[in-house]
């Protein structure tokens, strides 16, 4: 067992190699490598692929922080109370923060889109 100490090294160690493996990935790729950090302010889980990987869910009130190396396109479900996908896509920016929210601008309910916020 370790102890307090040890543990978080031996997780800043594990932190390094990730970000090193990602380095790595992103120069043999030839992309660069862009992260981005996306929060869900929404009531509902929130359907959202980038760059045409598989789609993937996020929960209300969380957040999550997906690298690429192939450009940043997000595809999201915009209507988060209907059945399917209705698809809404943008370009994100490297390093910096998104967040599902209700759309305001729309009088449906279950409209959704997503904010830069920092």
């Amino acid at each position: 067992m370790l102890n307090t100490k040890e543990h978080f090294n031996q997780l800043d160690v594990e932190l390094a190699v990730n970000e090193l493996d990602d380095e790595v990935a992103a120069n043999c790729s030839g992309g660069a490598l862009e992260r981005f950090t996306i929060v869900n302010r929404t009531n509902a889980r929130v359907r959202y692929s980038i760059d045409g990987e598989r789609w993937r869910s996020l929960k209300p009130d969380s957040r999550v922080r997906p690298a690429t190396t192939r450009g940043g396109i997000i595809t999201f479900d915009r209507d988060v109370r209907r059945s399917g996908i209705q698809p809404r896509r943008y370009d994100l920016s490297n390093s910096r923060l998104y967040t599902f929210r209700p759309n305001t601008t729309t009088s449906y309910k279950g409209d959704i889109n997503l904010y830069r916020t920092a």
